[in-house]
């Protein structure tokens, strides 16, 4: 009778130890998904905008949770409580432990709290057939390591240096296409804090560093400027100033042509803008709409500033669209302020909608973009220039804080007049910046 009670006890602690096993196995994988649920919403934070917790966010982490083999999940927002067996709740801010979390009202991280019902298995005997697990975590953004974007995702030389151009990139490169030669090189030289190709490269450089890895995967997401959201003006009318200050422009036959002293305030400039040599132009804060001329065989500049010519801007944001139909102008520089002089200056918006970007050309456009300048020469173009479906002829080196390059395809070309070590370069101070750079990476923070 001893041995037989002893053992109803020994097994009553057996099956006890194996239902904690259990819940706890549970809990340490409910954990990793509720990590993967806060890194998935983190990455819609800039999709969302100022919308908490908005749908494609609360998406995100319902789909990482069936990813993981978690399906029929309740959502709950707002830190709302559900009685279901499996129940996600997506807090944007966290409000889950109240002001007992650092990142407690912090818009910019994301919290994810994973509750389900786990079954016991023995200590159902003793009247427990269930046990709710929680999980929590919390993903925000921050800066992403990589400036340097091809976005091409089948060509041969997504990124092509040529002979004598030298890159000198402070962040990393991302070649996104599957080619065996994504990545060509010949007599140049590239230095980047990390260079990525998904495909592989064909190289005769006089120096590379590091060396490239290659077969990546493709980066999620693909295009780290896509959630940028197309200007609601760029629907509007054509501005209709015919002199300084300008408000917009007809662009009736052809775009506004500078050659003289002028101030341009932001508008929808039809026909876009071109700024010839001895004309000094100073452009207020705003997003400037550049498209095409309103006729269809007119002459449409987007933003061409030719050699000599003065223009400054700070906080400005160039949108080139086109219309339907009509030819696009290119965003163009050409040799800005060659032999001296006051030169070119135009720097990006440091908070709002387009924080950090100057250049946004739209992806119905695919006219190739010149941005040729030195810093030698008195040119700064401070931003990010995204172009997602057009080539770049890029040779420029600054100097500026932070610069991003996001485009179709990229050249660099030989800048044989610089008098600098390299002839493009790339810097990632963004302490100008509100909320930093405009391409994020997700990190857990809690």
């Amino acid at each position: 009778m001893v041995v037989a009670f002893g053992m109803v006890v020994i097994l009553g602690f057996m099956g006890l130890g194996l239902d904690l096993g259990y819940l706890r196995y549970t809990k340490r994988q409910l954990q990793k998904v509720a990590d993967a649920a806060a890194i998935a919403g983190a990455m819609e934070l800039t999709t969302c905008g100022s919308t908490r917790a908005c749908s494609a966010m609360t998406t995100a982490a319902q789909d990482a949770l069936m990813e993981n083999g978690l399906t029929g999940s309740t959502l709950e927002t707002g830190c709302a409580r559900s009685s279901a067996s499996l129940v996600v709740t997506v807090n944007n801010p966290p409000c889950f432990l109240g002001t007992a979390d650092p990142n407690h009202n912090n818009a910019k991280v994301v919290e994810v709290v994973v509750s389900q019902s786990a079954p016991l298995n023995f200590a159902k005997f003793l009247g427990a057939r269930t046990m709710t697990l929680t999980a929590r975590s919390e993903a925000a953004l921050g800066n992403g390591s990589n400036c340097i974007f091809a976005l091409d995702p089948t060509d041969a030389g997504t990124i092509a240096v040529d002979w004598l151009a030298s890159i000198n990139s402070q962040c990393g490169m991302v070649d996104e296409s599957k080619s065996s030669t994504a990545m060509e090189c010949f007599l140049g030289a590239i230095t980047a804090s990390q260079i990525g190709i998904v495909g592989g490269y064909s190289s005769f450089c006089f120096f590379i560093h590091p060396t490239p890895q290659k077969h990546i995967l493709t980066p999620t997401p693909v295009d780290p400027l896509a959630y940028l959201p197309v200007p609601p003006e760029a629907g509007g009318a054509c501005g209709t100033s015919t002199s300084s200050p300008y408000m917009g422009y007809s662009g009736s036959t052809t775009g506004l042509v500078l050659n003289g002293k002028a101030t341009l305030n932001a508008g929808v400039y039809c026909g876009g803008i071109e700024i010839n040599q001895g004309a000094n132009v100073t452009f207020n804060p705003g997003t400037y709409i550049l498209t095409s001329a309103v006729n269809k065989s007119g002459t449409s500049y987007g933003l061409t500033v030719d050699v000599g010519a003065q223009a400054s801007g700070a906080g400005v944001t160039f949108f080139n669209t086109l219309t339907a139909g009509k030819t696009a102008g290119p965003i163009q520089f050409n040799f800005t302020s060659f032999g001296g002089g006051n030169g070119i200056n135009f720097t990006a918006p440091t908070s709002g909608t387009y924080e950090g970007i100057l250049f946004f050309q739209d992806s119905a456009n695919t006219t190739q973009a010149t941005i040729i300048g030195s810093g030698d020469w008195n040119t700064v173009l401070e931003g990010a220039y995204y172009f997602p479906m057009a080539k770049v002829l890029f040779a420029f080196d600054g100097p500026v804080k932070y610069n991003i390059l996001d485009a179709w395809q990229i050249e660099f070309e030989a800048l044989t007049f610089a008098t600098g070590t390299y002839t493009a370069g790339f810097s990632n101070n963004y302490s100008t910046l509100a909320d930093g750079s405009p391409v994020k990476s997700t990190a857990l923070v809690e």
